[in-house]
């Protein structure tokens, strides 16, 4: 059965002629005479939708033919039409308004300095607010490296798990986010920063990147020493990168000038890889000339634990933190040497000595020697009084008429030193000669044997006893009296000993 037919035949027709749409609902009033517009049931012919058309008019003036099913087709599409490019249209606006307020962003928080090398890296606390990751396209590379250098729209990256320098650039289709996952422009990236990035097989272009939020920090800390190719913290190590990046004052440094009292800021990926190195303050040279009055010299600074020997023989380069430092020389011989310099990193300044004070003790040389005089710290002295003299190590010498010298080195210090010395006197001798005829005799001077005659013997003055000696003539004891008035000269003739018996 013909559906519409059927549907038709269910409208209701009132006593009056009129027409009523189902569910009680009557045509609306015509527009020219506010009247209750009547409808025939023959009227309705096809759908509900077409029923509810009013029938042409009977008072005898034209009246428009109702839409065909094509032109109620082509009306609609015109309506989608208009629609949909309306919808692009706001669409297109939104879209447009998120990006300029997104580069408006990355204007900002680049600080308008495109990308100077020194970017401050946000606090731990920072990175951690995202857990964004980058959509990475599948089979893509997906790398972390330290930016060494920025040129062209390219990155000279530092690849940590290859350790090796790698070139990618950034084109059209490239994606750049912040550590927190917002859209940045290149200018952004920095020399010193970390990323994340993928990039296609066999190609150097980078699909995505991201400043990385893996880097933590170490601020300002003392005692950092560098060895072969680690960073060592207290008991902790950190691998270095072949071109590691070391800034001072945003000017990149050597890291060989790196020294354990610089104050450093480092900059750590990963916990393992150190990324930058931030000199807060720097060391100077202080020339320190080799002054040899002073014993045992030594350089400190104030406030710091460096306390040095100074070379001997040569001048010594003393490494000073940068500022206002105060230096202090001491040596045991002299007060302390007071030195105000303004070191700045990389510079050296000199040392000059002037107005040394040195320090003196007291020296006490007692002698029972009539006359007797030191000689000490180039000067002569007298004895038994007492006498100052500088710090440090002395030779002295006591002298007087008739007596050998004494001489002994001393040092003097705080505690004051007293010695005794008490002189030996010198004892005059004469040349005496002795002969016997015939020659050959031995001579003995106090019994001790002196040789054969002729015989020259050292005497000292006084009196002396001589033995004279030979086999077969008598032999001769007697005193002899050397006087201090000059040479002697003794001669003996031998006798034959009646008692010898020769044999032929």
């Amino acid at each position: 059965m013909d559906e519409r037919r059927d549907w038709t035949r269910s409208i209701n027709n009132d006593d009056d002629g009129a027409v009523y749409i189902p569910g009680g609902h009557r045509p609306p009033p015509m527009a020219d005479s506010g009247e209750t517009r009547k409808i025939s049931v023959g009227d309705f012919k096809a759908t509900p939708k077409q029923a509810v058309q009013p029938a042409p008019a009977v008072t005898g003036q034209k009246t428009k033919k109702a839409p065909t099913k094509q032109q109620a087709k082509k009306t609609n599409y015109a309506i989608i039409l208009v629609t949909t490019v309306f919808v692009g249209v706001i669409a297109a606006v939104f879209v447009f308004a998120m990006v300029f307020n997104s580069m408006r962003e990355g204007d900002s928080d680049s600080g308008g300095a495109g990308g100077v090398a020194g970017t401050t890296l946000p606090s731990n606390n920072e990175a951690n607010e995202s857990d964004v990751a980058l959509v990475v396209a599948p089979g893509s590379i997906e790398i972390a490296g330290l930016i060494q250098a920025i040129g062209n729209n390219r990155f000279d990256i530092y690849i940590f798990e290859l350790s090796e320098v790698r070139s990618f650039f950034v084109e059209g289709a490239t994606e750049l986010r912040d550590r927190v996952g917002n859209l940045r422009p290149f200018t952004l990236f920095a020399v010193g920063e970390v990323v994340e990035l993928s990039h296609a097989p066999n190609s150097n272009t980078i699909e995505t990147a991201r400043l990385s939020p893996q880097v933590q920090h170490l601020w300002e800390i003392l005692g950092v020493r560098v060895e072969e190719n680690q960073l060592v913290v207290g008991n902790q190590r950190y691998e270095l990168t072949s071109n590691p990046i070391v800034r001072y004052n945003n000017e990149l440094v050597n890291i060989a000038e790196l020294d354990p009292i610089d104050v450093l800021t480092i900059g750590i990926f990963q916990g393992r890889y150190v990324t930058a190195i931030d000199i807060t303050h720097g060391h100077g040279t202080v020339i320190i000339p080799y002054n040899e009055d002073i014993v045992n010299p030594t350089a400190s600074v104030d406030g710091t634990t460096i306390n040095v020997a100074l070379e001997e023989g040569e001048s010594t380069n003393l490494l000073v933190p940068s500022g206002t430092q105060r230096i202090v020389i001491r040596g045991d011989n002299i007060e302390p040497i007071i030195f105000n310099f303004d070191i700045v990193r990389g510079t050296s300044s000199t040392a000059v000595f002037a107005g040394i004070t040195y320090r003196t003790g007291t020296l006490i040389v007692q002698s029972d020697t009539p006359d007797a005089i030191m000689h000490a710290g180039d000067r002569w002295i007298p004895l038994n009084e007492e006498v100052e003299l500088y710090f440090g190590t002395h030779l002295i010498t006591i002298q007087a008429f008739g007596y050998h010298s004494f001489e002994q080195e001393i040092t003097i210090s705080a505690e004051p030193l007293e010695i005794t010395a008490n002189l030996e006197a010198i004892t005059f001798t004469r040349i005496v000669t002795i002969t016997t005829n015939p020659a050959l005799a031995y001579v003995y001077i106090g019994g001790i044997r002196q040789g054969q005659t002729p015989l020259n013997v050292e005497l000292a003055p006084g009196r002396h006893q001589l033995s004279i000696e030979l086999m077969g003539f008598l032999p001769i004891n007697q005193p002899i009296d050397i006087t201090a008035d000059g040479n002697a000269i003794f001669s003996f003739p031998l006798f034959t000993d009646p008692a010898w018996v020769t044999f032929d």
